[in-house]
């Protein structure tokens, strides 16, 4: 709990630091992309999928350098966006949490966000995918950078100048930094993290493609939802 807490606390330093330079950066963005999405539509608090009229609504709390995220992205993200999303069952807010190494995950979710709401998920997809080659590099001293930059030009993001004004948006990180403190109000102390119509998932089944779909199943019938 120690440990986490003081990735928490320095992952808030961080982002708080980042921002101080993009007081000297602020025109660069524009200059670079003209018809880039709004900072305001960049910068929304939440990531959602699905109806705001879904019986149920879904919170996660991830980070996409978390191995642990990793396994819950690839088996059970495929079942909530095609039986349940898609159909209309289920809301999902996707909150940014940001693990160890603290610079790197705030990085590729400010490029996240920088890419827009109708991208954002595709960036993420990315990063899951790369999240080995890229935890190599960092160990290995490689170009995480240049991997993190190549990933936001491959999903929309037009060039590498308006990646590098994305990354010192004071916006951008400011709703990653308020991702992070509501995790901590709501006593997020791992990730991921679920709640389901306000209430925590607790223990680790339901990380497992069964153990989910009854969870939702069973939630949809108490809702009186009847699938």
């Amino acid at each position: 709990m120690k440990l986490v807490s003081a990735i928490r606390r320095q992952t808030v330093t961080l982002i708080a630091a980042l921002g101080l330079v993009a007081c000297g950066s602020a025109g660069s963005e524009d200059a670079a992309n003209p018809q880039m999405i709004s900072d305001a539509e960049r910068a929304i608090s939440d990531i959602v999928l699905g109806n705001t009229g879904a019986p149920l609504t879904m919170i996660e709390y991830a980070s996409w350098t978390c191995g642990h995220c990793l396994q819950y992205h690839e088996d059970i993200m495929p079942i909530l966006l095609d039986e349940y999303i898609e159909q209309g069952k289920l809301r999902l807010v996707f909150r940014e949490f940001p693990t160890a190494p603290a610079n790197v995950s705030v990085a590729g979710f400010a490029i996240a966000r920088c890419a827009g709401p109708d991208k954002y998920f595709d960036v993420l997809d990315e990063l899951f995918k790369r999240q080995s080659a890229i935890i190599s590099l960092i160990r290995n001293g490689g170009q995480v950078r240049a991997a993190l930059i190549q990933i936001g030009l491959n999903n929309g993001i037009p060039n590498e100048e308006t990646i590098e004004a994305c990354l010192a948006d004071n916006d951008i990180l400011r709703a990653i930094s308020t991702s992070i403190a509501r995790g901590d109000a709501q006593g997020v102390r791992a990730t991921p993290t679920i709640f389901l119509n306000g209430e925590q998932l607790v223990g680790s089944n339901w990380r497992s493609p069964d153990a989910m779909r009854t969870i939702l199943d069973d939630a949809l019938t108490e809702s009186g939802d009847n699938l």
